[in-house]
């Protein structure tokens, strides 16, 4: 009996230590500063901790909590977060056909059934 997959599916090939070839240039992009920081400067280990763990940290939000979806997100959200219902695409986003007193008419391909 054969068994479907479904087309939604998602797969990423895993390179090195189970990451993904996204995850690595994430690391390389965050962790090598931060390696440089701690290995090469002359700073006291508590000024190197200062500028290290945050790049860490990031590499860390990049990685593993897709960080860069997030910030796309967020970004889109604060272009579009001031909407009025009198604009034209909200109208036709929401089927408005009138507002009348406070009620508002919309047409009826936007009933629910």
């Amino acid at each position: 009996m054969p068994y479907e997959i479904p087309q939604q599916l998602q797969y990423e090939e895993k390179i090195v230590f189970g990451l993904t070839f996204k995850q690595l240039a994430y690391a390389l992009v965050f962790g090598l500063p931060s390696i440089i920081i701690f290995m090469k400067t002359h700073f006291s280990i508590y000024l190197k901790i200062i500028l290290g763990a945050p790049l860490i940290g990031l590499a860390c939000l990049f990685m593993f909590f897709n960080f860069f979806s997030y910030i796309r997100n967020m970004i889109s959200w604060l272009k579009f977060r001031e909407v009025s219902i009198n604009q034209q695409k909200m109208i036709q986003f929401l089927g408005i056909e009138k507002i009348k007193d406070g009620t508002v008419y919309v047409n009826q391909s936007k009933k629910s059934h």
